[in-house]
């Protein structure tokens, strides 16, 4: 009882101090950081509470998992994004518990020194993110640890002179050594079923594992059958993908319904073969290899790595060559496919593997120069806790920024408003392009029903067919920049821009708000016209968005003045004008002092609907908002153009 502590009281100290760091930059919100650490977080924190599917190849091991725990930690209160963070932060600690437990036995026993390495490893950037931000590279973490320790138990069965060893009764006799190897196989299907680039992992186990497979050779047919067996049987999870498209989930991505769909999603076709390209050239090549060496140098000092692949060769030379074989070739493989192809991949989680065996290689090193000079014992924990340190002090600023970004928050807030709103046509639907703002409104529409009143719709919808239909499309104001007038005049033949609401712009084939009463008629003598005008206060109730099932976590104010023009060009307006909204102390204000707010811009309807492009007669809302500074007192508005 007396060792079993001593094995695993520093792994679980080491795991605590981890748990409470990751506890402390936990995205608790929809994402919102379009950084490529975050990209898919967004798409991840909606599909595991929904029971949806994610983007290809698929993930449903992941999904099916993380959804059921993602639905416990609901169960107990967390908030949906919380919840769906959580979950890669427990695959990180059961990655990690596992890195502890590899390190370990590969040093034979250096508990303390393994603790170490441990504590600095989850401190490298690419997996801390990982493991407080919903994403499928703690699954991987987890996997690629599981399947290693079950090769270093197959190494370790047999001794150099090839006879079978078993070692503190762990099964490895020659009629027990199968059942690890099948248990390898299974583990290795589950990584290429989660993540295809998991494959590298196969020679690693193959080449730790070599010896008992050579000793066994005469019953290679029978094993090669169950081996096969045991890797294909993960990929069962894959029938996940057809039946939720057949239950009608909310949350399906792409047609995994079709054998089509399907296998588009399994061998993620649609953008494999514009990303496997060759480098052209040597100087194509020795680009490639600078990305690398950055990519490296920027998880772990040089030093650091330099050491860690030292200590793998000296494991492999000296102390273990089958066992080290394996991991110096799981460190160069996986670096190897991001130095070739680079723009397949994003780098960091991808050579996380290489990271975890070169830390490895250098919890080897740090033990072997102990054990040779027992005074440098002090100094080995003290150098890998300065690393742990300086990794902490490194990295917590930009991970803290990526995982507070409130740019999905401000998302769900700008599309609040259309529940409420009385708008022209018909249904309204909600165009967002897939990526991190399509995200959120689907978090606020189908997780926390934060958002209602409109259909939610990608970039590749039929926008002929909805303006049709409905008489307009809605977006966000500034995708108006990738949706210009231009592009929606080509697709409908003419089109034209309204408000409807602060930062969310309509597209009509038809000019939507000509039968707008007249209630100001205030001509501005540029051939523009205040037709009409409403305001109205905004007020958001913090603590009803603290209380609320599902909502942010954290609630934030958003008080303002709603201020809804109406513009009419009396005539052809031949000039691009300015529009100025402002809140003013005193009316007229007699100077500066007098502004206490303004919504200014370069063109009406968020920036992208010029004056000089209106038809004579045209009426355009235009929606801004005004933040009354604490204690002023406003007396009028001001709206020019």
């Amino acid at each position: 009882m007396r060792e079993r502590a001593r094995a695993w009281l520093p792994g679980l100290v080491a795991l605590a101090v981890v748990l409470l760091i990751y506890s402390g930059t936990l995205q608790r919100d929809i994402n919102g950081s379009g950084h490529s650490y975050m990209i898919d977080a967004g798409e991840i924190q909606v599909a595991l509470n929904l029971w949806g599917t994610i983007h290809h190849t698929g993930y449903p091991l992941f999904t099916v998992l993380g959804a059921a725990i993602a639905g416990a930690l609901r169960a107990v209160d967390l908030c949906p994004a919380t919840a769906a963070s959580a979950v890669s932060t427990i695959w990180s600690l059961l990655g990690l518990a596992g890195a502890y437990w590899l390190i370990a036995r590969v040093t034979e026993g250096a508990y303390a020194l393994a603790a170490l390495a441990t504590l600095a490893l989850g401190l490298v950037e690419t997996f801390w993110i990982h493991g407080v931000a919903a994403e499928v590279y703690s699954f991987s973490l987890f996997l690629t640890t599981a399947t290693m320790l079950v090769g270093v138990s197959l190494a370790d069965c047999w001794n150099e002179r090839g006879d079978a060893v078993d070692r503190e009764g762990g099964g490895c006799a020659v009629d027990g050594w199968d059942r690890r190897w099948l248990l390898a196989m299974l583990l290795l299907g589950m990584g290429v079923e989660h993540h295809r680039l998991l494959i590298i992992l196969v020679p690693c186990v193959f080449l730790m594992a070599a010896p008992v497979l050579w000793q066994n050779r005469a019953n290679w047919l029978p094993l090669a059958f169950r081996s096969v067996v045991a890797f294909a049987l993960p990929f069962l999870a894959y029938l996940y993908l057809p039946l939720r498209a057949s239950q009608g989930a909310r949350w399906v991505y792409g047609q995994p319904g079709t054998w089509d769909g399907f296998w588009t999603e399994f061998t993620g076709r649609a953008v494999t073969p514009y990303l496997i390209k060759w480098p052209g050239g040597l100087a194509g090549w020795l680009e490639n290899l600078r990305l690398l060496v950055d990519q490296m140098r920027h998880q772990l000092p040089a030093a650091v790595l330099l050491a860690g692949g030292a200590g793998l060769i000296w494991l492999t030379w000296r102390r273990a060559f089958w066992k080290g074989l394996g991991f110096v070739t799981g460190t160069l493989a996986f670096m190897a496919f991001v130095g070739i192809f680079p723009s397949a991949v994003w780098a960091p989680p991808v050579l996380m593997p290489s990271l975890l065996f070169l830390v490895l290689g250098l919890a080897v090193l740090l033990h072997d120069l102990v054990q040779a000079m027992p005074s440098l014992r002090w100094g080995a924990g003290g150098a890998l806790l300065l690393l742990s340190l300086w990794l902490f002090r490194t990295n917590l600023p930009f991970i803290h920024g990526l995982v507070t970004d409130g740019s999905g928050r401000d998302v769900i807030h700008t599309l609040e408003p259309l529940e409420s709103a009385d708008l022209p046509g018909g249904r309204d639907v909600v165009a967002l392009p897939w990526g991190g703002n399509h995200f959120a409104a689907a978090y606020g529409l189908y997780v926390t029903g934060e958002l209602g009143g409109f259909e939610l719709v990608d970039h590749l919808a039929d926008f002929r067919s909805i303006v049709r239909s409905e008489g307009k499309v809605i977006t966000l104001a500034f995708n108006l920049g990738i949706w210009p007038l231009e592009w929606w005049t080509d697709l409908l033949g003419e089109a034209h821009f309204s408000s409807a609401a602060p930062g969310v712009a309509m597209i009509s084939r038809d000019m939507l708000y000509q039968d707008v009463p007249v209630r100001s008629g205030f001509d501005l003598g540029n051939g523009v016209r205040v037709r009409a005008a409403e305001l109205f206060w905004e007020e958001a109730d913090v603590a009803d968005i603290g209380r609320a099932s599902g909502r942010a976590c954290d609630g934030v104010s958003d008080d303002g003045l709603r201020v809804i023009l109406y513009w009419e060009a009396v005539r052809r307006v031949p000039t691009d004008y300015r529009v100025a909204v402002h809140l003013v102390a005193n009316d007229p204000p007699a100077g500066a002092q007098d502004l206490l707010a303004q919504a200014d811009s370069l063109n009406p309807v968020g920036g992208w609907y010029p004056t000089g492009v209106w038809k004579r007669g045209e009426i355009v809302r235009d929606d801004y908002v005004l933040t009354v500074p604490a204690g002023a007192p406003p007396v009028g508005v001001g709206g020019a153009i």
